[in-house]
């Protein structure tokens, strides 16, 4: 298939067919001479769209989720995540019981989230970390929910002492995708506002979408000193 595409004032539009709405045509020929055409002709801004999102952090990881993560990132099988839970879990006993289907807490978790959040406050962790410690917990947490656990709760954070020198690369990997998920859901939404800036050029409609970040908001906790 075939498109057309225009930058102006450092922005990129897509050509939109009026008729089918959409980006792509079989008709290499319409297109050419559309593109032909088109070339040095005036484009005339005909509509500006602006709106409010927001966007909840994900949810806290279960075991199955956390495999899934490990396997896009680092490329670990389940069992090798599995593993290195199990040994962050039991040897180093600064991350939850491993083998869980929940990706919520229950209410009785709340009153110890702040001494975990205090366990975390180290290395590339301390600011954010340091930041939550004296800020109050969200009044409705969206990540408690007694009826969404069954035997054990979303892997988190545990209260004990971390030293991140005692531990391979491999299971730091694995404890930071835990820590930054767990501080997360701990922050407010990412907000943003989606602008929509619709272009016509002799008829021909061209459309762009962009965002001005108002709030990094849980995104804060991902957009610095990521390991690799």
């Amino acid at each position: 298939y075939y498109g057309l595409s225009m930058r102006a004032e450092g922005v990129r539009f897509q050509w939109k067919d009026e008729k089918s709405h959409s980006a792509q045509s079989f008709d290499k020929e319409r297109v050419q001479k559309l593109f032909d055409g088109l070339k040095g002709k005036e484009a005339v801004i005909s509509s500006v769209k602006k709106a409010p999102k927001r966007t909840e952090a994900p949810l806290l990881y279960d075991l199955t989720e956390l495999q899934r993560e490990a396997s896009r990132r680092y490329d670990y099988s389940a069992k090798e995540t599995l593993n290195i839970m199990q040994r962050l879990y039991e040897n180093h006993k600064v991350l939850t019981y491993p083998r869980t289907d929940s990706r919520y807490l229950t209410a009785d978790i709340l009153p110890t989230i702040k001494e975990r959040i205090r366990a975390c406050s180290i290395g590339p962790y301390k600011l954010l970390a340091g930041r939550l410690i004296n800020q109050p917990l969200p009044a409705k947490p969206s990540f408690v929910n007694d009826k969404k656990v069954s035997d054990h709760h979303a892997i988190i954070p545990t209260e004990q002492f971390v030293q991140l020198d005692h531990m391979t690369i491999d299971e730091r990997r694995i404890y930071d995708l835990v820590v930054r998920r767990f501080l997360a859901v701990l922050l407010p939404p990412f907000t943003y506002e989606e602008i929509r800036l619709t272009m016509t050029v002799d008829g021909e409609t061209f459309t762009a979408r962009g965002k001005i970040v108002k709030d990094q908001g849980w995104k804060a906790a991902y957009s610095r000193f990521t390991l690799e």
